[in-house]
């Protein structure tokens, strides 16, 4: 199978992103077979499960968990896997279960094992070998796992056993039925076991920030281990720090501490000098290699990827490495195609992010938490990205939630905290921010989100924004957001939106502004709706943000239509909301170029009719960028290449070049010459603009008139 990684029209590959290519498949093809680090060996579960609903809730009673069960009428599922986009059970919120075995190498006796599930959608219990290994309830999207190793049969047979529970609950987040997203119940991404030495690295958490005044940079990593009892005296961390060359940065070794019985930890830190940035357009990568030493044994080794950038927001901008920015991009609600829905394998997730990027979108947020394939692909290829509590609606108010929200914040960052394409934590979405209740609630949240990330902004997306501004919570937040829905929800108008824009920087002087979600909902009936009129919104209310010095960045709402139990359109697996640039399948309206040309940093490229010179032709190419004061999205940009293509009256090219541009800052105008050989006679020419990891930025075309 090939991947197809680029635009059509493009036709270069530089250096760099061939070896993201490179580097992806790699990480591809490890997700697909048996995988060896030193000192462990990852065995991969996905692929054939057993599978029954248990509509009655007879499992437990009957002990569908014990290994002598008789399953031959359970059907086989490839998993991840969920049962509601198969026909027959796309209503069915209930119980169901998953069991398969494996055969255990003799080899693994002794060895701390561990059974890893990425996510279960959404309460879980997990049995191996008919005993309880342990559950995993109220958090259907973050990752868990057990140690199993008392449990397992070295050389034998072992048998796993998952009972899952996706009904609507009022000890979940998301509360009861408040998610406007499918609900898929089921084993819904990768599983895997974990074969470790008895002492072995957990986790390892790294981040870096760079001093721009001295070019130098400040990385920290906090090292945790598993010892098995009285095993720490010997114990020693090695860490070696490589920069996006494979070449050695610095490196540490240091005794472990104890931190209590069984477990250790080390804290590791160093000087990065002239290090080089992530950046959306360089997303450069460091890895940080650890080994836990006894004695001189190398015991286990993990490694790490981080980036060293900065993310501020204030005064109106976003920064990134020191420099102001204002941002924009586009929203993906994941689990929306009807043939996999929240069981979307990675590879897939990729090709969605890819066309992301080509919709020149760099800013973006999840309404919930994403498998850790998303955020490498981010981490690779330069995308900013609001990781965030599924909390969702002012209904959540009504329950009970500081052991559950502890367990997603927790659980969420820990997973996720090294990624640098994660700019932000956002701790709940729509939740009606004025009132007490919701004041606690972020409150809380803000609390535990410190706990375990001390450096990330921290937020939450309001829709209370229209009044009161000085009352809502988001007073408590770093920097400030608004999803907008005048013209839709909020009714009003385009004036409305600019109105209010101006109250928001009165109540929050200072601070930025991030429009969380923009966009039309065809889903109410008093509002006009088309594609059109999706197009029309679009363009009013982003030149409106384009005006407002508070705005630092625009989400547009959304990427697609999505699937949603509380959908007005389409039945079954095909329930949905339409509020997309492309249909649950993939397929672009012709909003989906709209929102590629309003995202894109250049405002105009204009192509000047060409002149013969002698033996070669060229043209004039005016470039004009976005300014930071009075449009968005507005950045530097660095290392653009530009590309043209000449054609014949047959359609057939007759002469090509690039170049690379010189940098251009925020509200510059660039002309270049384009050239190539005289010869047929000339009907167009096409001249597109690529970042530097390849991705077309805008293109623009002259025609011969007729």
């Amino acid at each position: 199978m090939f991947l197809n990684l680029f635009d059509s029209k493009m036709i270069f590959l530089s250096k760099s992103v061939l070896t993201r290519i490179w580097v992806l498949l790699v990480v591809f093809a490890m997700g697909i077979a048996e995988s060896q680090a030193a000192g462990e060996r990852v065995v991969p579960l996905n692929g054939a499960w057993r599978f029954a609903l248990d509509a009655g809730d007879a499992g437990l009673k009957e002990k569908w968990f014990e290994t002598n069960f008789d399953r031959e009428a359970w059907r086989i599922v490839q998993v991840p896997h969920t049962w509601q986009v198969e026909p027959e059970n796309t209503d069915y919120y209930g119980v169901a279960w998953y069991a398969r075995t494996v055969q255990a190498d003799p080899g693994w006796r002794g060895e701390s094992i561990r059974l890893e599930f990425d996510a279960v959608y959404r309460d879980a219990w997990i049995w191996v070998n008919g005993k309880p290994a342990g559950e995993h309830l109220g958090s259907g999207w973050t990752p868990f796992g057990f140690s199993i190793e008392k449990l397992w049969r070295p050389g034998e047979e072992n048998h796993i056993a998952v009972r899952v529970d996706n009904r609507f609950s009022e000890k979940a987040l998301p509360y009861l039925r408040s998610s406007d997203w499918a609900a898929d119940g089921g084993i819904i991404r990768r599983a895997r076991l974990r074969l470790l030495p008895a002492a072995h690295i957990d986790r390892i958490h790294a981040h870096a920030f760079p001093k721009i005044s001295s070019s130098t940079a400040e990385w920290e990593a906090s090292v945790h281990a598993v010892i098995p009892v009285g095993g720490s005296a010997a114990c020693s961390i090695e860490a070696r720090l490589l920069d996006p060359d494979g070449r050695l940065a610095s490196s540490i070794v240091q005794p472990a501490v104890e931190a209590n019985p069984g477990r250790i930890e080390a804290q590791l830190s160093g000087v990065i000098a002239n290090p080089q940035l992530w950046h959306f357009d360089y997303p450069h990568l460091y890895r940080l290699s650890v080994r836990l030493k006894q004695g001189e044994n190398i015991i286990h080794e993990k490694e790490a990827s981080f980036g060293v950038r900065s993310v501020e927001l204030k005064d109106g901008y976003v920064f990134l490495n020191g420099e102001p920015m204002r941002l924009m991009g586009v929203e993906w609600m994941p689990g929306s195609d009807p043939r996999y829905g929240m069981a979307e394998s990675p590879d897939f997730m990729r090709g969605v992010l890819r066309d992301m990027k080509r919709l020149n979108c760099l800013l973006t947020r999840f309404h919930w938490q994403q498998d850790d394939a998303v955020f490498e692909f981010c981490d690779r290829e330069g995308i900013l990205v609001q990781e965030e509590v599924p909390a969702w609606g002012p209904k959540t108010m009504e329950g009970e939630f500081e052991e559950i929200q502890e367990i997603h914040t927790r659980e969420m960052m820990d997973a996720h905290y090294n990624h640098p394409s994660i700019f932000a934590w956002g701790l709940c979405n729509e939740i009606g921010g004025q009132s007490e209740a919701a004041h606690k609630f972020i409150a809380k949240g803000k609390e535990l989100a410190r706990r375990h990330d001390q450096h990330r902004p921290l937020t939450y997306a309001s829709n209370s924004l229209q009044s009161n501004h000085d009352q809502d919570a988001s007073k408590q937040m770093d920097f400030i957001e608004w999803n907008d829905y005048y013209e839709s929800w909020y009714g009003g108008s385009v004036q409305d939106v600019e109105a209010n824009l101006e109250k928001i920087a009165e109540a929050y002087p200072g601070q930025s502004l991030v429009i969380s979600e923009y966009g039309l909902c065809e889903c109410n009936p008093k509002n006009p709706t088309s594609d059109e009129r999706r197009i029309e919104i679009l363009k009013t209310h982003t030149e409106a943000y384009r005006n407002a010095p508070n705005v630092a960045g625009a989400i547009f709402f959304d990427y697609n239509d999505y699937r949603t139990h509380i959908g007005d359109k389409g039945q079954g697996s095909f329930q949905q909301r339409v509020h997309g640039v492309v249909d649950l399948l993939g397929r672009r309206k012709p909003s989906w170029e709209a929102l590629r040309r309003e995202s894109s940093p250049i405002r105009a490229m204009k192509i000047n009719e060409p002149v013969i010179a002698d033996a070669s032709t060229q043209a004039s190419v005016e470039i004009v960028t976005r300014s930071l004061e009075n449009d968005l999205p507005a950045y530097t940009l660095r290392g653009y290449l530009l590309t043209w293509i000449a054609y014949n009256d047959q359609n057939l090219p007759i002469g090509t070049g690039k170049r690379i541009l010189p940098d251009l800052e925020p509200g510059s105008i660039h002309k270049s010459d384009v050239a190539w050989p005289t010869g047929d006679s000339l009907s167009r020419v096409w001249v597109e603009v690529f970042r530097p990891t390849g991705y077309s930025v805008l293109d623009a075309e002259w025609r011969a008139s007729e």
